[in-house]
């Protein structure tokens, strides 16, 4: 965004300047943290694991289900892709990398909404038809609740600042 847009931001806006910059270093810790649950679990499931299930005991009920894997290829590894785009989405937001601020936004936005759209049918799956619990589909799906709410906050600021 460039320096006029930031200028047209009001006073009261809740997500101005450094606010802003907090809220998207915050999604980049939590795309880190998804990247880190996704990347252990694509490592445990090309060796045919599926991790060390502690506090709920269904994990590998879960990703051995027949909805443990898309076209074959495990739920982990477009998982992994994901939080890897929202991860460089932030970056380049932070970064302004090639001024490409904007689009950051509107890639960060969709990707989140659709991570957190899939997870929730996942975690419907989960509940009521594999009948069972798998600690890092819960861990994501909070995740992705709060990366979609996080980038929702920030594209709806860009929109009201856009229109004014």
């Amino acid at each position: 965004m460039s320096a006029i847009a930031n200028s047209r931001v009001p006073a009261n806006n809740a997500l101005r300047g450094n606010g802003r910059t907090a809220l998207v270093a915050a999604l980049l810790a939590l795309a880190v943290c998804g990247v880190g649950v996704a990347a252990y679990l694509a490592w445990e499931n090309s060796r045919g694991g599926s991790g060390v299930c502690t506090i709920v005991h269904g994990c590998s009920t879960v990703q051995q289900s027949k909805y443990g894997k898309i076209l074959g290829v495990p739920v982990s590894i477009p998982g992994l892709a994901l939080y890897l785009v929202l991860a460089a989405a932030a970056l380049a937001w932070l970064t302004d990398f090639r001024g490409w601020r904007q689009y950051a936004v509107v890639v960060g936005a969709f990707g989140s909404l659709f991570g957190f759209l899939f997870s929730g049918f996942l975690t419907y799956l989960e509940a009521f038809v594999i009948d069972a619990w798998c600690i890092y589909c819960i861990i994501s799906a909070v995740l992705l609740t709060l990366l979609a709410a996080g980038w929702g906050a920030l594209l709806a600021g860009e929109v009201r600042a856009a229109r004014r």
